[in-house]
């Protein structure tokens, strides 16, 4: 199997040269090439695949305007043309949006496809050289790639592709269901016990810095040396709370991975809660980056991630013995079973459902709808987000969980 190990590297003058260069080659050729599939495009109504654009590359750099793309080492190059091809790809696919043109404003970033190596600490890179880099741990499988990216703040990184042997399924611990949240970012429940982590918030932490830095940008004169100055300044107050988001959730799904075998959590449409009013705090929190931390670590280490899907109604169900509530809006945060007459937390009952039918799901090796009359509605399945079937028979209920 992959692993990826991103660490911070410090060229020296020539080196950040030579990869100004490569990254300017490289985005010039993204967006030539896209340009050029474009209007291929609509005058033929086919694109250009990646080979077509590689044999015209070859001619395009022994033309005299076009010498200075033989400074980069040509599997840069090639790269760039590989990632435009599966860019068109996912797009036709219907993963993402159309291919757009880079700009040398934002991220700049390249990749090596070949010839990087490590040897005492140092990173060696094809035409650059040794590179002074930070390495946390020990690279030991064969480097597959190389990406450098420069970050707005003048940063540089390498993030490296290397093979490890395959990890055996040993990992042993407890089975949790958490609740996302914005009062409480998650809710854990362990089976035995039940704990909530609240958020840090990092945008309204800093939020007077960035107002300050904006107030100061935009009162310089555009194209002037200031502006590019406080453009920095800005960026580093925007990184700051990237950098601070990041470190939370990593140390948090690190402690959920180490004291879990297997994490149950929902599906939800973070792009669906980004375009309500609340898209400014969902955003803030990460529950994306959370749950994406969660899945690669529990797959690196043996253990199982499993999503419910998003129409389970894990905070209307009562975790003691099954009852609906239909009247439940967002509004209640605690609420009495009129069933059993049991008092509910609304998130520690949703982390309790979770885990529950996170259970049968993996009992029965399958992923069904607990509880609701899904006979002839349209539901949408876990991962089948551009799609939507029609259920053709009556989901079995979850056996509920007593806590």
């Amino acid at each position: 199997m992959l692993d990826v190990l991103k660490v911070r590297i410090y060229p020296n003058k020539e080196q950040e040269i030579s990869l100004v260069k490569s990254f300017g080659c490289s985005r010039f050729v993204w967006n030539f090439y896209l340009n050029k599939t474009n209007a291929q495009y609509e005058e033929t109504g086919k694109g250009m695949t990646y080979c077509q654009m590689a044999k015209d590359l070859t001619q395009l750099k022994k033309l005299a305007d076009y010498e200075w793309l033989q400074e980069p080492t040509a599997a840069v190059l090639q790269q760039s043309l590989k990632n435009l091809e599966s860019a068109f790809k996912n797009f036709f696919a219907k993963r993402t949006g159309f291919p757009k043109f880079k700009s040398k404003h934002s991220k700049q970033s390249i990749r090596f496809p070949e010839s990087c190596s490590i040897k005492d600490g140092v990173l060696k890179l094809p035409k650059l050289g040794i590179v002074k880099a930070s390495l946390s741990k020990s690279v030991d499988g064969k480097i597959k790639s190389v990406t450098v990216s420069k970050t707005s703040t003048d940063k540089y990184f390498a993030a490296i592709l290397f093979e490890v042997g395959d990890l055996r399924n040993t990992k042993k611990g407890r089975i949790s269901g958490i609740d996302l949240g914005l009062t409480s970012l998650i809710t854990v429940f362990d089976g035995e016990t039940c704990y909530k982590v609240d958020p840090i918030k990092p945008t309204r932490k800093y939020a007077k810095r960035l107002r300050i830095r904006q107030k100061a940008l935009s009162r310089k004169v555009k194209g002037s040396n200031n502006r590019r100055k406080a453009v920095k300044v800005v960026a580093k107050v925007h990184e700051k709370i990237s950098n601070t988001r990041q470190d939370f959730l990593h140390k948090l799904s690190r402690k959920l991975v180490d004291d879990n075998q297997v994490i149950v959590a929902e599906n939800i449409c973070v792009k669906g809660l980004a375009r309500t009013k609340l898209a400014r705090v969902i955003h803030d929190a990460g529950f994306g980056m959370l749950l994406n931390f969660i899945s690669y670590k529990l797959d690196r280490e043996g253990g199982k991630f499993v999503q419910v899907d998003r129409f389970f109604p894990s905070s209307k169900l009562c975790s003691c013995c099954g009852h609906k509530n239909d009247l439940l809006n967002l509004s209640i945060r605690e609420w009495v079973c009129s069933s059993c007459q049991t008092t509910h937390d609304r998130d520690e009952n949703a982390s309790r459902n979770l885990r529950a039918e996170g259970i049968r799901i993996l009992s029965t090796n399958t992923v069904g709808h607990t509880e609701i009359q899904a006979c002839g509605e349209t539901v949408r399945l876990v991962g089948t987000c551009t799609k939507k079937r029609v259920s053709q028979m009556q989901e079995s209920p979850a056996t509920p969980l007593c806590g």
